[in-house]
């Protein structure tokens, strides 16, 4: 007789790939007539659930439903300086198009709707409601399965058997005290440790607490998945001290208050001095190296978008500002200056200095023009139009943390992983909490990864809890 448990499989985390995983458990489940208690652990209550799936647009690199971008496996490779796991990419890949299908059957329906990249070297399709039509649509799916969902239920432990297998969890539900759950397969898929301040000091560092979470749900992100692994022997993957970066305006409390007009200004830091290429490449495959550029080398970790009335002729240059607030504005540059704290006379002079630079030639908004402003340091290589039409306007800029890139390895079925390479029996990992990333992120991977292997993970997790109960475990 197999052994006796609270559950079969549990997963820790409500958002896209935790949904993945319970509905594609619990599908697998029923398919082969076997009855499993499957459950689905959240932090937060019912309104909140999801963490950064629940307000992330979900832009997936994708041609189309079916196809991956060209060179889909090829970039992530070398945006990673070749350190991700490619076998787990080339997974990734094969998979994409099957999974987004299978979501679409449930119910959610995919386009290419507008997004803040003016610019973007590859394609973006979006599921329509974005990553909360996602979680809705599966956990409602899921439940009608038969999957419970569980809120504010935070795991702080694994148990482990005396053979090392996974057989239990430590919970603490609201109000603090804590319940053990004997479990058959756990599924780890609650995102990252940007919403912890010790984790983020430890692996990202100084000032890390300073970094804003690009989204409220990233809050509910504080890492406990990871670490419990890694306290019984899981093998790290990605990179620890970096994350995905976005350029953000601090003024604004809304998520993904993105200001991806830059490219047609210039940015200055708080000494009113230019710092970066504003046009260095399509703005998809640049706002990262921005963002964290501000954080990392300016005073204060601020910049100012310094642009002027040409902005507003940029066609939809709207969907580009995802902020709430408006721009500061100015009749003059000095009055500009005063208004966001930079000195008068050294932005006066960055602007005279980067308009006696900008070349002739036909300015083209959305693609790269060519457009230059040459002898200045650092040059501008696209879209160097000269900022002379009041009134002014400017837009403050902070760094924010989409996600951490640290987590766990697993292999493609999203087993994770000891430190000597071995699968740790019941354990998987899938979304943020799996590492993948190192260097510059790859634009649309990391919701369809974690659908691909959200899906990957509760599949086997069934044919694992089979198997135990098949052995009399």
């Amino acid at each position: 007789m197999g052994r006796e448990v609270d559950y079969d499989i549990v997963v820790i985390g409500c958002g896209v790939a935790g949904t993945s995983a319970a509905l594609s458990a619990a599908e697998t489940a029923k398919k082969q007539g076997k009855k499993l208690k499957i459950a689905i652990l959240e932090r937060s209550d019912f309104d909140h659930r999801g963490g950064n799936s629940r307000w992330t647009a979900s832009y997936m690199r994708m041609k189309n439903i079916d196809e991956i971008a060209d060179n889909f496996v090829d970039d992530m490779m070398a945006f990673s300086d070749n350190y991700s796991d490619r076998k787990y990419i080339e997974t990734l890949a094969e998979n994409a198009g099957s999974t987004l299908r299978w979501v679409e059957e449930k119910g959610v329906a995919f386009d290419y709707l507008p997004t803040m990249f003016l610019t973007s070297n590859r394609p973006r399709l979006l599921p329509v409601g974005g990553g909360r039509a996602i979680i809705d649509t599966l956990s409602q799916r899921a439940a009608g399965l038969g999957v419970e969902i569980i809120y504010e239920a935070t795991a702080w432990k694994i148990l482990l058997d005396d053979e090392g297998v996974v057989d239990g969890l430590m919970i603490r539900v609201k109000g603090g005290t804590s319940v053990q759950l004997k479990v058959g397969a756990v599924v780890l898929a609650s995102g990252g440790f940007q919403g912890n301040q010790e984790m983020m000091a430890q692996y990202i560092g100084r000032d890390a607490h300073k970094i804003r979470t690009v989204c409220e749900g990233g809050l509910f992100n504080k890492g406990e998945a990871i670490r419990m692994a890694l306290n019984i022997g899981a093998k790290p993957a990605g990179q620890f001290d970096a994350f995905h970066a976005e350029p953000v305006d601090p003024r604004s409390n809304r998520e993904e208050a993105a200001v991806m007009t830059y490219p047609y200004g210039i940015l200055v830091d708080k000494n009113g001095k230019r710092f970066v290429d504003e046009g260095k490449s399509t703005v998809d495959e640049q706002y990262e190296e921005v963002a964290r550029k501000i954080f990392y080398d300016l005073p204060d970790h601020i910049a100012y978008m310094i642009s002027d009335q040409k902005m507003y002729d940029i066609p939809n240059y709207e969907q580009a500002l995802e902020t709430d607030k408006p721009a500061i504005t100015a009749d003059t540059l000095e009055e500009l200056a005063e208004k966001i704290g930079v000195p008068a006379q050294q932005l006066v002079a960055t602007v005279q200095e980067f308009n006696a630079a900008v070349q002739p030639g036909e300015f083209q908004a959305h693609k790269k023009d060519g457009k230059q402003a040459v002898g200045i340091t650092p040059p501008k290589s696209n879209w160097a139009i000269t900022i002379d039409q009041g009134p002014f306007i400017a837009y403050p800029i902070v760094c924010s943390n989409v996600f951490t890139n640290g987590g766990l390895a697993t292999d493609t079925n999203g087993s994770v992983l000891s430190q000597d390479d071995d699968v740790i029996p019941g354990l998987y990992a899938a979304g943020e909490a799996a590492g993948l990333y190192y260097g510059k992120y790859p634009g649309g991977t990391s919701v369809l990864r974690g659908l691909v292997f959200g899906r990957q993970a509760g599949e086997h997790a069934v044919s694992y809890v089979a198997n135990v109960e098949k052995m009399g475990v």
